[in-house]
């Protein structure tokens, strides 16, 4: 008997988190786009619908599904390890590159806009030129998608712009 494709967990969880991205953006606010193609670091954006307009004011977004996030400080984060060529990607978008966090499990959203994280934490620059793989990011637990969105509205509206000696400004 010929061998089939076999169906992978990561499959489930991955296609479980991208239904809960889609799911969980207010269709007032959004307009929720999949990609396609050759994953380059962006599975989804999401477009700020503001009066009933679009005015190109975007989240470009990386989404990481589990079924048992690990938390840190008395679960004030959760600890990702995320890949360093994912993070150097998203910190050359001038529009707002986030991580989605998604605990499939309890059907929850978190988000941690990347650039912003690095804007804060400058010294993380320097941890872009090692021979890592990975770099664990923390993302705040009361960052989460939900009806109130206020902030991921002001997030889509920020422009990033790089500095000289691998700085990241922020404009609104």
């Amino acid at each position: 008997m010929p061998k089939l494709p076999k169906d992978r967990e990561q499959r489930v969880i991955g296609s479980t988190a991208r239904g809960l991205v889609h799911y969980k953006f207010p269709k007032e606010h959004w307009e929720y786009h999949e990609m396609t193609g050759a994953d380059r670091g962006i599975d989804c954006l999401v477009e700020l619908i503001e009066d009933e307009e679009y005015h190109n004011k975007k989240i470009e977004g990386q989404i990481k599904g589990t079924r048992s996030p690990t938390t840190i400080s008395n679960g004030e984060f959760f600890s990702f390890p995320m890949e360093l060529k994912t993070i150097r990607y998203g910190l050359g978008s001038s529009s707002a590159f986030v991580l989605f966090y998604v605990d499939n499990i309890n059907e929850i959203v978190y988000y941690l806009p990347i650039q912003d994280y690095f804007i804060s934490n400058p010294k993380l620059f320097d941890k872009l030129d090692t021979e890592q793989k990975t770099m664990n990011v923390h993302i705040p637990s009361d960052n989460i998608v939900s009806e109130d969105d206020y902030e991921l509205q002001q997030i889509a509206k920020s422009v990033y712009v790089e500095g000289p000696s691998r700085s990241l400004h922020k404009a609104m």
